[in-house]
């Protein structure tokens, strides 16, 4: 049984990021640059207003309030036709070029129209350069504005959408199989006997890939049978990852990882000191990365948040490949039962500008109902004994 960390690490180093491929900008988010960007344009493109006002010259303005002569109205997607000399000014929309001769922008608030002779009256002086963007100050052409290995957000599609890539090349994301096993499984259509559950593990599995945008295949269930499981294996086997949950513990009818050195698949790992999720098993068969993970529900998930979330970031050519982890104030004394590291399902929440942590109640790896009340997991150290209230401890947001 080896350390949680020891796992991670295993399952980091292993883990190669997938071939590069070209979709519309508009469908890159969520995934990850795989080249550099350059602008092709300077940003803004002129020397922009950035006020509805009047372009003037400052130097006017000194002894103000003063009267100006209004020469032009210029609105946004315009250029000025008309040079501003001392004693005038031009009107001006937010966005407008602003006109030659002009250094500031005035803004309406700050400003009298007195209707007549196109006359306005400057009511306070103004600085040189106010309200003004200048050229080229935001991006500049041939600057590089967005890096390989970035994550593609709403504001990375704005700066693509701005510098004109409409094909995009970026990491591709995995393809996934997930396969549920277990005789006491149904499907959700059907109404469990009194021996049967239904199959939520292979859902709740399938909703974390596909929160990450990999190319989720739920495979279905198998019973516990080396031939079911085999059978249904070699269909994962084309898929970047297969995700198997049940059938790893110590149990007669355990049978996944004895299924997978049948295979000759590459052991990496089979036993985490982890609560819950002790048994679980990462290997390789060919080209597909296999997680054989905890069939309890809480187990499941915590597992894939550990150990697939961070392949499935890899794969997609993310540097930084796991949640963030951050620290906050235990609302709640905890006391260690077992000396395995432990991610309890968690309530996190911010007070009085500090993060406040609190376990939610839940009756162990089996209770799914519980993880609906957290928005987080609270870690709780391998070598701690009892955590007491206001201690710092450190917790891993899901939201």
């Amino acid at each position: 049984m080896i350390s949680v960390d020891t796992a991670i690490k295993i399952v980091e180093d292993t883990i190669k990021p997938l071939p590069v491929k070209t979709i519309p900008f508009e469908n890159a988010l969520g995934f990850c640059l795989a080249e550099d960007m350059q602008s092709d344009i300077d940003m803004p493109p002129f020397n922009r207003s950035a006020m509805d006002g009047y372009a003037v010259i400052a130097e006017d303005t000194a002894n103000a309030p003063v009267e100006l002569t209004v020469i032009e109205d210029i609105a946004a997607g315009h250029m000025p036709t008309k040079k501003v000399s001392h004693g005038q000014a031009s009107k001006i929309m937010t966005g407008a070029a602003v006109p030659a001769g002009a250094d500031a922008v005035v803004k309406f608030e700050e400003t009298e129209d007195l209707s007549v002779s196109n006359r306005v009256k400057i009511l306070r002086p103004i600085d040189k350069g106010r309200n003004i963007s200048s050229r080229g100050e935001d991006m500049q052409v041939g600057q590089k504005v967005l890096c390989k290995g970035m994550p593609v957000r709403s504001q990375e599609i704005g700066i693509l959408a701005t510098i004109g890539k409409s094909q995009v090349k970026v990491f591709s994301a995995p393809t996934v199989g997930i396969i549920s096993t277990g005789d006491e499984l149904v499907d959700v259509g059907l109404k469990p006997s009194v021996a049967q559950i239904r199959n939520s593990n292979g859902y709740s599995l399938a909703a974390q890939a596909r929160r990450m945008h990999a190319e989720v295949d739920l495979l279905g269930i198998v019973k516990d049978t080396k031939e079911e499981i085999s059978s249904m294996m070699q269909w994962g086997f084309r898929k970047d990852i297969l995700i198997l949950s049940g059938g790893v513990s110590m149990g007669e009818y355990d049978l996944v990882g004895d299924v997978m050195k049948d295979f000759n698949t590459r052991i990496y790992f089979e036993k985490v000191a982890l609560r819950p999720g002790k048994p679980v098993i990462f290997g390789k068969k060919d080209t597909t990365f296999i997680f054989a993970l905890p069939g309890n529900p809480v187990a499941s998930f915590v597992t894939f948040e550990l150990f697939v979330y961070p392949a499935i970031r890899k794969m997609m050519g993310f540097t930084h490949v796991h949640r963030t982890t951050l620290q906050a104030s235990l609302e709640t004394e905890i006391l260690v039962k077992r000396k395995r590291r432990e991610y309890r399902p968690a309530f996190l929440r911010m007070h009085n500008n500090t993060w406040m942590v609190s376990p939610v109640e839940w009756h162990g790896s089996a209770d799914l109902l519980a993880t609906t009340m957290a928005n987080s997991l609270l870690i709780v150290r391998e070598d701690a004994e009892r955590l007491v209230t206001g201690q710092l401890v450190d917790v891993i947001p899901l939201e």
